[in-house]
């Protein structure tokens, strides 16, 4: 019996010995140009040339082999679209894990003919902290505009003037390419419209940024990314389109080698509109009711010419530098014909017809430079970011009035000079704790300076012997500072938690001052904003979300500019340079899953804004209505944003979203109370009928909205477009027609004072056709690495022109 136990230890004492002689062989696997890693690339062992054992690297580009015995192998990595990579004398002693450490990967480069690269990607996607928007495969925006563009977003309503909100809210922030720009600073509404839809490649939507971003756009960022050059070689495209209200022509051209990367982009539109509004008002002065009845029909028309040039180089595989140049120039004239008529009880009092033309021109730069420095570690990297804008714009009119027997008895001619410059250096450093956490830090100053000169001139006796108005004169420089520092620390575990944890730092300095002997005034003031958000992943594709975050809205040059434009002599309208930022609450919860061939979307939001701007309405004892910002309000909004993408049948997909809430606007100053339900139906849907053929249909409605002093009526908007893609896919040709049985647009705006009420009918002609070309051209291949941009997302916009 002894003997047998002892025959058992000794077999027992020799297995674990063999098996402890046993050892793990693990690396990395990394793109060697981006420094990210290289998803389920086949791994295999071999030993005297022979593959003895394979595995598949995981989503983080990690591989092991377990149970190696001891020997002298090599490790070969091999994965579409990358060179076959053979790490030889890969030497395992026994019991002791090896690890090889980072294998870089290069990516296959081949010199293709004419060739066209289709990635099928859905038109709205879901990411971790924003959705995505894929406007490069929406046929229906093509010889549009970027306000085309977002009019198919989920949670983003554009009104009949250009003007965006995100979940209700005006205060957002518009990026182009992750980075401000100068015609954005002016006005959100005339930057949207100088952007063709067709140079636009995707639309990011961010709700609750973290505190890596600029503090400001209270509702959100949005981030439209124009189409770049990731393909080696020479390529481009020209794409003229045609309409009945707009035409398009741009171009690209781009060239790539191995290290050095360049892209231009140019092109030139053009627009006209018509509208017609009759306005209705009533005021009390004392005991008397004047009632005016003002109608107008107003045609314009405008250009602009944009260009754009970028170059990379990727130095080594550690080091990038970028620079940038953008370049814009246009104007817009809008003629009006007015007839206005003021009555007391039912005798007129008043009459004269106004014939008027105001034009804005602007033109201006914006340059960048960027470098990056990646390290051996993956995921580190250190980021040097610089921007430099500025814009110049001249807002002019003229306006005569004139009698029934239509000779004029009154001229009066305006302009206004303003530039606007702004200047920006970041730094940003990430660096991975482990496999599941990264500590990002950053720094950023931005320096901004607004000079606004305006001077009015009259002729009181019809004549042209103008005569300067020094009252109404002056000039406003505004100077503004903000340096900022944040710290965001990010984790995902093993156990699909994720969280990430955020505080940044902003300081402002403010210095302005006027020429006619207004009191010049300063001011500073800090703010801490916090940002936390706690995500899981669950079973089946499904996703859950929670985010808080903190905001702030700094007014830009629109609310700021003390300039009143009188060019409609008993309606203007001005800026408040006093005027101080406003403070957002928000909390967002959302939810996600793909069932198949269908992904559904749903997110609770709530949200307090606190000193919020708004435009408040007077009217005086002379029926002059005068429009000036204040932080008068308390606006408050919480809602439900429905949004689905499926498919009925292979060629043929659906993509709907509904986003209803409640909005609180209430003012303890002007004693006002105004709230309401709103919501938004979106619907796309488009049908493959294969052999290029494609169609899409696209409609929306907006409900009526409210605002401080009023509602704003709802409207509907829908459109349908044919492509056929021809030159063996090298080209399209596209044809669409917009609200084809409705030949305007038509709504009511509503506002009530102290002591007036007022409505607005407004008809806008917008039916109308277009045609979209376009032709591609060049030889393709390869990706670069991904960029990191300068995004001051941290100031209020203004509203378009009229």
């Amino acid at each position: 019996m002894k003997s047998l136990l002892l025959v058992i230890l000794a077999f027992a004492s020799s297995t674990g010995l063999l098996l402890a002689q046993n050892a793990k062989i693990s690396g990395l696997l990394l793109d060697s140009t981006a420094n990210k890693p290289v998803e389920f690339a086949t791994v295999a062992l071999l030993k005297e040339g022979k593959p003895i054992h394979g595995v598949t690297a995981d989503a983080k580009g990690s591989f092991t082999f377990q149970k190696v015995d001891a020997g002298h192998y090599a490790i070969q990595v091999s994965f579409v679209g990358y060179t076959t990579k053979t790490i030889d004398k890969v030497n395992v002693v026994a019991g002791q894990d090896v690890e090889v450490g980072v294998i870089r990967l290069a990516q296959t480069v081949q010199k293709l003919a004419e060739v066209t690269v289709t990635e099928q990607k859905a038109l709205f996607e879901e990411k971790a902290d924003r959705m995505v928007y894929n406007a490069e495969k929406d046929i229906s925006i093509k010889g549009g505009d970027a306000t085309d563009v977002l009019k198919k977003i989920p949670s983003i309503a554009v009104d009949l003037e250009g003007n965006v909100q995100l979940r209700g809210s005006a205060n957002i922030k518009v990026l182009i390419n992750n980075k401000p720009s100068s015609i954005v600073a002016r006005s959100i509404s005339d930057a949207l419209k100088q952007i063709p839809a067709d140079i636009i490649k995707q639309v990011e939507v961010i709700t609750s940024p973290s505190a890596k971003y600029d503090a400001e756009g209270t509702a959100g960022i949005i981030n439209i990314i124009t189409k770049k050059n990731t393909l080696q070689g020479t390529n481009g495209s020209i794409s003229p389109n045609f309409g009945q209200w707009n035409n398009w022509q741009n171009a690209t051209l781009n060239h790539r080698m191995k290290s050095i990367s360049l892209s231009a982009n140019a092109g030139y539109n053009d627009w006209r509109n018509k509208r017609y509004m009759q306005q209705l008002r009533s005021f009390m002065t004392g005991d008397t009711i004047t009632n005016q009845n003002q109608t107008q029909w107003v045609l314009g028309n405008g250009q602009n010419f944009y260009g754009t040039f970028t170059a990379d180089w990727d130095i080594d595989s550690l080091n990038r530098l970028g620079a940038g140049l953008n370049y814009y120039n246009g104007d817009n004239t809008n003629g009006f014909d007015i007839n206005f008529e003021e009555s007391r009880r039912g005798i007129v009092g008043q009459y004269f017809r106004r014939d008027m033309s105001r034009t804005y021109d602007w033109s201006g730069a914006t340059v960048n430079l960027d470098y990056t420095r990646l390290f051996k570690k993956p995921k580190k990297e250190l980021t040097l970011l610089m921007l430099y804008s500025f814009e110049g714009e001249d807002s002019d009119y003229w306006s005569n009035l004139l009698n029934r027997n239509n000779s004029i008895y009154y001229r009066e001619k305006s302009f206004n000079i303003s530039n606007n410059k702004e200047g920006t250096v970041q730094l940003d450093f990430t660096n991975p704790l482990d496999s599941a956490s990264t500590l990002e830090l950053g720094t950023k100053t931005i320096f901004r300076q607004i000079l606004s000169d305006y001077r009015i001139a009259s002729a009181v006796d019809g004549s042209t012997d103008f005569v300067d108005n020094p009252a109404l004169a002056n000039v406003f420089d505004y100077a503004q500072q903000v340096a900022a520092a944040y710290v965001v620390y990010n984790r995902t575990s093993k156990k699909k938690w994720g969280i990430n944890l955020g505080a940044r730092y902003e300081h402002t300095f403010i210095q302005a001052n006027f020429l006619n002997g207004t009191s010049s005034f300063n001011n500073t003031y800090g703010n801490l904003i916090p940002s936390i958000s706690l995500s899981r992943s669950l079973p089946k594709e499904q996703k859950i979300r929670l985010n808080y975050s903190q905001r702030i809205q700094r007014p830009q040059f629109y609310y700021l500019n003390p300039y009143v434009n009188q060019a409609d002599s008993k309606n203007q309208y001005g800026g408040n340079p006093y005027l101080a930022p406003e403070l957002t609450h928000s909390v967002e919860a959302n939810y996600s899953v793909s069932i198949k061939q269908t992904s559904i979307n749903a997110s609770f939001f709530l949200r307090q804004t606190n000193n919020a701007i708004e435009g408040v309405n007077t009217v005086d004892n002379e029926g002059v209505l005068r429009q000036i910002f204040q932080n008068v309000a308390q606006n408050s909004a919480y809602g439900l944003n429905l949004s689905a993408n499926t498919k009925i049948i292979k060629q043929w997909s659906i993509n709907g979203s509904l986003n209803v809430f409640y909005n609180i606007l209430e003012s303890k100053e002007l004693k006002a109370r105004n709230a309401d339900w709103m919501y938004r139906i979106n619907l796309n849907s488009t049908i493959d009928f294969g052999k290029g053929y494609k169609a899409q249909l696209f409609g929306f409605y907006n409900s009526a909205r409210v605002g401080l002093q009023g509602t704003y009526v709802g409207f509907g908007y829908y459109n349908v477009v044919m492509q056929k893609e021809i030159l063996n896919k090298k080209a399209t040709i596209g044809f669409g027609y917009d609200i084809p049985f409705n030949e305007t647009i038509n709504w009511r705006n509503d506002f009530v004072g102290p002591n007036f009420v007022q409505t607005q009918d407004v008809a806008l002609y917008r039916r109308g056709w277009r045609l979209n070309l376009k032709y591609e051209f060049g030889k393709m291949n390869s990706n670069q690495r991904q960029k990191k941009r300068i995004s001051n997302d941290d100031k209020k916009a203004g509203e378009g022109n009229n």
